[in-house]
């Protein structure tokens, strides 16, 4: 369903594929966001909870598990950990990753995804 996008307009959204509804198993997704030159980035997610279900030997922020990650700082968020969060850019540039994994939550009766407003400031 996505795997490279741009977001260039100020005060966007991203989600995870098929947001309202649960991700797919096995997705990958960037998100690409560029605020004019001398501006930044703010993203806040509204909504955010991701699958902790894994396979094989998994920690936290480790194994198989389905994760969404800052690539400029290579932070890594599962579960809940970005509901209410907000994120700043220290430049113009901002990119994410999403990864779900190959557990099958499309239908399961937990709504599992993200949706996050991001703003230039």
């Amino acid at each position: 369903i996505c795997l490279w996008r741009k977001f260039d307009v100020d005060n966007g959204v991203i989600t995870s594929p098929l947001y309202p509804s649960n991700y797919i198993n096995s997705e990958a997704c960037i998100y690409d966001i560029v605020a004019p030159k001398k501006k930044r980035i703010a993203l806040t997610c509204e909504y955010f909870n991701l699958s902790t279900k894994c396979m094989g030997h998994c920690g936290d922020h480790n194994g198989d598990k389905t994760y969404f990650q800052d690539i400029t700082t290579f932070e890594r968020y599962e579960g809940k950990e970005l509901a209410g969060q907000t994120i700043k850019s220290k430049k113009n540039h901002h990119t994410f990753y999403f990864l779900s994994n190959s557990k099958d939550v499309e239908e399961d009766q937990r709504k599992y995804g993200f949706s996050c407003s991001y703003k230039f400031f």
